[in-house]
């Protein structure tokens, strides 16, 4: 998965020294994207050459926020920024150029930038960089990659820790380390990552890198799963199936069991045990999967538009 630009955490703030709140980036912050907007053009007309406010509108643009999404526009935007040096509008601007997004698309140009914007220390260029490095299949680019990666995982970006769990798992740019993958795993989880929590949890309740530990295990299972992750659900079924460090509970084990099958996740395992469950506990875990179902798609938030 590509990393885009979030402004949320970027430093959109005024001059050093400048007393005054940085009323463009707050009023983004806050939802209020159509006078963030206003402020950023009013920050524009008192400097043209405020560069972070650029930014800004090519990201208002680029999602759609408070105004039509405009592609062309947020390439503009970044294009202007990125010509002043702006390192966030220069990963935009890759991003938008490897995708053909209001650009016309060139790979091989959105390389340079994105290099430039890695170079630079930004966290999420780091890491799209290490994704197009690793997809050559070349060893001396997996190491670069890695660090990349490390760059980027170093900036608190859970995916990227996730990925460095990943190739030291595989042995890719270096030894296969089972201790290594699990460390960066758990970092991956304790981030919040989804992946991370599901595969740290795997990790913990076979004891693969790191001691067995099946009751910290299954918190990071109930957590991925009422995150709406299938796999959590699924293994959170056959934990209440068995009475695994919870209470066995074939209701519960059924209500996740049909949350995952919700969601294309087969067990003919947990099929069988809705076979042999009564009435009222059927309808009782048809009405917790519902809630789940219901709860998930309220709480996960949606994707900005391209």
């Amino acid at each position: 998965m590509r990393l885009r630009l979030a402004l949320l955490g970027l430093a959109l703030a005024l001059p050093a020294g400048a007393a005054e709140p940085d009323l463009a980036y707050g009023a983004y912050q806050a939802g209020h994207y159509r006078r963030a907007q206003t402020e950023a053009m009013k920050r524009l007309e008192a400097n043209p050459n405020d560069a972070a406010a650029m930014t800004l509108l090519g990201e208002i643009y680029r999602q759609g926020l408070g105004v039509r999404d405009d592609a062309a526009a947020a390439a503009d935007w970044y294009r202007l920024a990125a010509e002043k040096g702006d390192v966030n509008a220069v990963f935009g601007l890759a991003m938008a150029t490897l995708e053909g997004q209001g650009v016309t698309r060139d790979p091989a140009k959105a390389g340079v930038l994105l290099e430039k914007a890695a170079a630079a220390g930004h966290p999420a260029a780091n890491y799209n960089l290490a994704l197009a490095l690793l997809a050559t299949g070349k060893p001396e680019d997996d190491k670069r990659a890695i660090a990349s990666l490390e760059l980027a995982a170093d900036a608190g970006l859970g995916d990227a820790m996730h990925a460095l769990a990943v190739l030291s798992k595989l042995g890719r740019g270096g030894p296969a380390d089972a201790q290594k993958a699990a460390q960066w795993m758990g970092k991956a989880a304790a981030s919040g990552n989804l992946a991370g929590q599901v595969e740290y949890a795997i990790m913990l309740f076979n004891g693969d890198g790191v001691a067995r530990d099946e009751r910290a295990a299954s918190r990071l299972f109930i957590r991925a799963a009422n995150r709406g992750n299938a796999i959590a659900q699924n293994r959170l079924a056959k934990l209440y199936q068995f009475g695994r460090t919870v209470p066995p509970d074939l209701s519960e084990a059924a209500a996740w069991h049909l949350a995952a099958r919700a969601q294309g996740l087969s067990d003919a395992t947990l099929d069988e045990l809705l076979e042999r469950l009564s009435p009222e506990q059927l309808a009782r875990a048809a009405r917790l999967a519902a809630d789940r179902i219901e709860a998930t798609a309220l709480t996960t938030p949606s994707q900005p538009s391209k």
